[in-house]
C-alpha cells in the first residue's frame, strides 16, 4: 500500500492523549518514532487494495493503530492498545465530529449508499485489487436499519498472513465503536476472524427497540 501521512497525522493526537497517562516525554517520543517506522513497514507488506479505494481508510487506520503495539512490545501491551482504541472512540472531541445519527432514516440511507458505492468500486477494480473487501447486501432480511456483509476483508487477511490473528477480534470491535459513535448499534452473529463465512453488519439506531 502507498504510504499516506494523513492517517498518521490524524491518529497521533489521540494516541498521544492516551500515552501521556502512562509514559514520560522521552518514552513517548521513542514509541512514536518506532510506531511511525513500523506503520510504513506494515504498509509495505500489506496487499494493495488501492489508495483511492473508498474503504482504504479502514486498512490505513488499522495499520496505524497496530503499529504502536508491534513496534513497542517492550512497552505497549495488547490491553493498553485496546484501552487506547476505546479512549479514542469515546473521546468527546471525536463524538463532536460525527455528523451521522443512525436513528434518522436519511443517515441510515446515507450509510447504505456509501457501502453500495464501495461495493461498486471493489467490483470495478477487482482485477487490479483482488484482495479488497467483497460486500454483499440483503434488503429483505430485516425491516429495520441496514444490512450488509463482507465475505472478504483485507484487515482480517493481513492479521492472518502476518501471524497476528490474536489481534483480529480487537479490530473487529472497532466496528461496534464506530457505529456507536453514530448513535447506532451493530447486531452481529458472525465474523471472518472467527472462521465464519462472512462478517455481518445489521445496523440500527440506538433508540430502536426490538429491531426486526
Amino acid at each position: 500500500m502507498r504510504y499516506k501521512a494523513i492517517y498518521w497525522i490524524i491518529s497521533k493526537p489521540f494516541a498521544k492523549r492516551y500515552l501521556k497517562r502512562h509514559f514520560d516525554r522521552k518514552s513517548r517520543k521513542k514509541i512514536f518514532k518506532n510506531a511511525k517506522a513500523e506503520y510504513k513497514h506494515l504498509l509495505s507488506i500489506a496487499d494493495d487494495i488501492g489508495s483511492d479505494n473508498p474503504m482504504a481508510s479502514n486498512l490505513y487506520f488499522a495499520l496505524v493503530i497496530v503499529s504502536f503495539l508491534t513496534a513497542n512490545r517492550d512497552k505497549i501491551t495488547e490491553k493498553m492498545l485496546s484501552e487506547m482504541i476505546e479512549s479514542t472512540f469515546n473521546s468527546r472531541f471525536l463524538r463532536s465530529l460525527m455528523p451521522l445519527d443512525l436513528n434518522r432514516e436519511k443517515d441510515i440511507l446515507f450509510m447504505k449508499n456509501r457501502m453500495l458505492k464501495a461495493a461498486k468500486w471493489a467490483e470495478c477494480h477487482r482485477d487490479k485489487h483482488p484482495e479488497t473487501w467483497q460486500i454483499g447486501f440483503d434488503d429483505a432480511l430485516h425491516k429495520d436499519g441496514s444490512y450488509y456483509y463482507f465475505t472478504k476483508c483485507p484487515i482480517a487477511k493481513f492479521f492472518k498472513d502476518n501471524n497476528m490473528e490474536d489481534l483480529t477480534a480487537m479490530f473487529c470491535g472497532i466496528d461496534h465503536l464506530t457505529i456507536k459513535l453514530a448513535k447506532g448499534k451493530l447486531i452481529r452473529k458472525c465474523t471472518l476472524a472467527n472462521g465464519d463465512p462472512m462478517c455481518d453488519f445489521w445496523i440500527v439506531g440506538d433508540k430502536v427497540q426490538n429491531p426486526r
